[in-house]
């Protein structure tokens, strides 16, 4: 990224432009804090449980977090800080947002990280990136709170089945994720393999110690795990 190219895309004006879109997410995050906290009440959850919750759910991301920034450092390289901010907010995937700035640069005929940059591409990128996190935010936005009509359709009314489905969907999508990055083998394969088996380690060390701290660090000590044993492996 040359010195013009830095300038402009973390000039003011880009961070004016991309505030809007922050702020709309802080918004919704908080009506959504708000909201759940007030049903927690109403449905006589305990305000001690639901501290704990608010409390091992901020620590459970210090992991996640942490992957984001160091992604999100790198797509700073290339379209500059405020639209990395803005396009990682909207759904917190650092690999979309990669994989967007790069099909904008192949359509451009352009290689990241060896070409020099042009505003031309910082206008198309923006397009493209704003575009594909446009769909996370509205239905956020517009369908969220019609979700249970959709869980009761796709239960057939067995409620019980709820929890089940979503695990089913969380698995098979992450499954999907961590497959695509373990082959061919090589230092992802690791950070996979030795992530999976801390994770079973902490997950029956707890059951019989039931450790509140390490069921809230467990994530993070997983994640920190696997990239250290990916580090040793290169």
């Amino acid at each position: 990224m040359n010195n013009d190219y830095n300038e402009i895309a973390n000039s003011p004006i880009m961070w004016l432009a991309a505030a809007p879109a922050l702020c709309f997410v802080f918004i919704q995050a908080w009506l959504f804090f708000r909201k759940s906290v007030k049903t927690a009440a109403e449905t006589g959850i305990p305000a001690t449980a639901v501290k704990r919750a608010i409390r091992g759910a901020s620590i459970a991301s210090i992991g996640p977090c942490f992957m984001m920034l160091s992604g999100i450092l790198t797509l700073m390289l290339y379209v500059g800080a405020p639209m990395a901010w803005m396009r990682v907010d909207f759904i917190g995937s650092v690999a979309d947002a990669l994989m967007e700035a790069a099909f904008t640069a192949d359509g451009m005929g352009i290689r990241l990280g060896e070409d020099r940059l042009t505003v031309d591409y910082l206008c198309a990128a923006a397009i493209v990136m704003t575009t594909c996190g446009l769909p996370f935010l509205l239905f956020v936005s517009f369908f969220a709170d019609r979700m249970d009509k959709v869980n009761h359709v796709m239960s057939g009314g067995k409620t019980h089945l709820i929890p089940i489905i979503g695990s089913g969907a969380l698995i098979g999508s992450f499954g999907a994720l961590t497959m695509n990055a373990g082959y061919p083998l090589g230092a992802n394969t690791v950070a996979i393999i030795v992530s999976a088996l801390s994770m079973a380690a902490i997950l029956l060390y707890n059951r019989r110690h039931n450790l509140q701290w390490l069921k809230e660090w467990g994530l993070t000590l997983c994640m920190v795990a696997g990239m250290g044993a990916a580090v040793l492996y290169n």
